[in-house]
């Protein structure tokens, strides 16, 4: 008979929860979520608005007027630029990540421990 072998997939979702915290909060966040999962076949999905993600997008002004919101509602939250949410993602030490526009004001960001 031969073995039979599973592999799972182990995946930590966040969706509209780090704009709510400052930069440093937000990397404490992550390296919980990054500690909770297995070593192998491992990932984060972040769903937030990312700011000046794709030029010329009809959304950008919805993405600013979150981070305005995100200003008046929160002591020290933000809405995220590409480059901030790298920052964010390299002080967590995760080895990579994607950031993929899906047609609505948040877009998906896939981070790989």
């Amino acid at each position: 008979m031969e073995s039979m072998t599973c592999h799972f997939l182990y995946l930590y979702q966040l969706q509209r929860v780090l704009c709510d915290w400052n930069d440093d909060e937000c990397i404490q966040i992550l390296k919980k979520c990054k500690e909770a999962v297995p070593e192998d076949n491992r990932k984060v999905i972040i769903v937030e608005a990312v700011i000046d993600e794709v030029k010329d997008d009809k959304l950008e002004y919805d993405r600013l007027m979150l981070d305005m919101v995100m200003m008046a509602h929160t002591n020290t939250g933000k809405e995220r630029t590409s480059k901030e949410w790298e920052y964010v993602l390299q002080k967590t030490r995760f080895r990579s990540h994607t950031i993929k526009p899906i047609g609505v004001v948040q877009s998906i960001i896939e981070a790989f421990p």
